[in-house]
């Protein structure tokens, strides 16, 4: 059987998540392998009873197979791709974070072993010096051959994604909902072709029709900054999706990047968010001068220690080897 077929379906069993399938396979040898084991070796490799029991029930095995083989047809009708953990097309950087998901679902081009990419985020409705300052940081990512990552929301995430594709650059939209659903936000539809169009490409986790939500867009979050080698949040509230990706950044061991506004700026609404990460362990700040120029060259030497960590093999990744519960990963 396939790969893709195999991983597919043990997402669609209701009842197991991200987490259970990848303690599944340290055991066995791949995906398929799973699906003809029998009670005895669910049980060798710890099981527990209520994940033997869905595991073994033929109909909803059979079940799941028809859902998968169903989606990838539907899939492919529309110009989307479907890869699993194991594809060389995975962000590499994506693949080393505990709650990577098993399968990602794509319209446009993904990269082979991308590994120098940055996620740069930031609220929706920023103020100008912050939109002015994320096409800048943009810009010299590009320069120094970095894709960029962020989640197509207005404000700092589209400033982000444009100034990217302005500059010759390669992009990554990660999205809250399935991709047969509305691009979202509305008004981001032409940037979402955009980015297709122009080289970049838009992911989900998520099943082809599964509708936007907050808890989507949480999830979502963890897979910006995972993408990446590091995060640079550029303007934020308290209360934001911007600070769950710097958070996720930091339990991720990727530093975040805070530009050092002057007090009155950095005691503003827009940026008591990134006021409460400084000082905080994984939390580097951007310098500015006067004129909101800046040296992104202690950022890139940073990213790059976490690289040579990651792909020296002295990256200590999260232990999976306990059987998890059922538990939301958010």
């Amino acid at each position: 059987m396939d790969d893709l077929i195999c991983t597919l379906a043990l997402k669609k069993i209701k009842g197991l998540q991200n987490q259970h399938i990848f303690f599944l396979l340290k055991t066995f040898k791949n995906p398929c392998e799973i699906f003809s084991a029998e009670k005895s070796d669910f049980m060798r490799a710890g099981l527990k009873a209520e994940y033997i029991k869905i595991l073994t029930n033929s109909r909803i095995i059979r079940t799941a197979f028809f859902d998968a083989i169903k989606e990838i047809e539907e899939a492919s009708k529309n110009g989307i791709k479907i890869i699993t953990f194991n594809s060389v097309l995975y962000p590499s950087n994506l693949r080393l974070i505990k709650t990577k998901p098993p399968i990602l679902y794509y319209k446009g081009v993904l990269k082979e072993n991308l590994r120098f990419a940055s996620a740069v985020v930031g609220q929706r409705k920023p103020p100008d010096y912050a939109l002015e300052l994320a096409r800048n940081i943009t810009i010299k990512l590009c320069s120094y051959g970095y894709s960029v990552i962020s989640g197509l929301a207005t404000g700092i995430d589209a400033a982000a994604h444009k100034t990217a594709l302005k500059n010759n650059g390669y992009t990554v939209a990660y999205i809250g909902a399935g991709l047969l659903s509305p691009p979202y936000p509305p008004e981001n539809r032409d940037l979402y072709n955009e980015i297709i169009l122009n080289g970049g490409a838009v992911v989900s986790e998520l099943p082809l029709h599964e509708k936007i939500s907050s808890k989507n867009l949480v999830a979502r979050d963890r897979l910006q900054s995972g993408s990446g080698l590091g995060t640079f949040a550029v303007s934020s509230p308290i209360k934001s999706g911007t600070m769950k990706t710097c958070n996720f950044s930091i339990k991720q061991k990727r530093p975040v990047f805070v530009p050092e506004y002057n007090l009155e700026l950095m005691n503003s609404q827009d940026n008591l968010g990134l006021k409460s990460l400084f000082g905080g362990l994984g939390v580097s700040g951007l310098k500015l001068n006067k004129d909101f120029s800046f040296d992104i060259t202690e950022a890139a030497e940073e990213m790059m220690q976490v690289y040579n960590k990651i792909y020296a093999g002295k990256f200590d990744e999260d232990d999976l080897s306990a059987q998890p519960s059922l538990f939301d990963f958010i």
